[in-house]
């Protein structure tokens, strides 16, 4: 198999999509050649068989350049792909779908992710599957569905030798509406003094950072100013947060982020109010905004001996079924 992957970014450094060169290196050795078009480019290193193509995002390119460019590159490389797998961004197989027609191209479709808007819609007329990690994950009914789990770097999310920090907590992700941070503050205020929270995310539009001064005038109203601190924190260091937390809050009520997967393979508890979680995560770590405070009490209260099972038990399913390697197995498969 020739493999063209469509992204929107190519760079391990970045601290939201750092993650996805990992499952470039895991698809690279499975296919014969791998072509990456990124619609920007940074810092990766990747085997001899892969290149990455740049639409030129990183260096302020319009988007119709970006465009003109994408349709330059998967006609003039055609015949370096038989494949295409286009990852989170429908559009983008709506804008090549008259050129792979022509070119009698197989197009795949990776979409986890509430909404999607008309672009979702008009791109299931034009792949032949599309991939999801879970139920919740697509946000449309279609026969051309396939749920195959989330992709974790289980050797890089793993637990550390060093002791957590009991009174640590965090919650990881980009400062949006629906990561509901406003239910983690208010269950966070209900826990003893000594505890302390990471929010572990940043803003990219004008919305998150209005967002974020609603979040800063709600921990002064909570009086959590010295408990609580905020910020971007990269890839990597996701993995120090996590392997050092007690235990991570998640509010989202829709599909599982893939950070709370991280987090159970670093053996970190979670407590989560996602609906999709209730067919992943032991009862103990499932809750809804008003109980949320009360299970993360019950979980942070745990013996020693019964934090240690828990920790095994959730990394267990991580490795069992949403493991980097069984994913892009699973992918390539899927594809042939």
């Amino acid at each position: 198999m020739k493999l063209l992957i469509v992204t929107q970014k190519a760079d391990r450094t970045d601290p939201i999509l750092g993650f996805f060169h990992r499952w470039l290196e895991e698809f690279s050795p499975r296919v014969e050649t791998l072509t990456v078009i990124a619609q920007s480019a940074g810092d990766f290193a990747l085997p001899s068989n892969t290149r990455v193509l740049s639409l030129g995002k990183e260096k302020g390119r319009s988007r119709v350049a970006q465009i003109l460019t994408f349709w330059k590159l998967i006609w003039s490389g055609r015949d370096s792909y038989d494949r295409v797998l286009v990852h989170m961004t429908p559009v983008w197989v709506v804008l090549g779908a008259p050129v792979w027609a022509v070119l009698r191209k197989r197009v795949f479709l990776w979409y986890e992710a509430r909404g999607g808007g008309p672009a979702l819609t008009l791109a299931l007329l034009f792949v032949e599957k599309v991939f999801h990690a879970t139920a919740f994950g697509l946000p449309r009914t279609t026969t051309k569905s396939r749920i195959v789990g989330h992709g974790i770097d289980t050797t890089f999310f793993a637990p550390s030798d060093q002791p957590r920090d009991p009174h640590l907590l965090c919650a990881i992700g980009r400062i949006t509406r629906t990561k509901h941070l406003d239910v983690i503050l208010r269950a966070f205020a209900a826990l003893p003094p000594e505890f302390r929270l990471v929010i572990a995310g940043g803003t990219i539009t004008a919305q998150d950072r209005a967002l974020e001064a609603e979040l800063l005038a709600l921990r002064k109203e909570l009086h959590l100013e010295n408990r609580v601190v905020t910020g971007f924190v990269m890839h990597p260091q996701v993995r120090s947060l996590l392997q050092k937390s007690a235990l991570m809050l998640h509010a989202c009520g829709g599909g599982l982020d893939k950070v709370v997967l991280e987090a159970m393979a670093c053996g970190c508890p979670v407590v989560t109010t996602s609906e999709a979680a209730k067919g992943v995560l032991p009862a103990d770590c499932l809750a809804v905004p008003e109980t949320m405070a009360d299970r993360a009490t019950h979980i942070l209260g745990l013996s020693a001996e019964g934090s240690a099972r828990l920790s095994s038990e959730l990394r267990a399913i991580v490795t069992g079924k949403h493991n980097l390697p069984l994913l892009a197995e699973r992918l390539v498969q899927e594809m042939q």
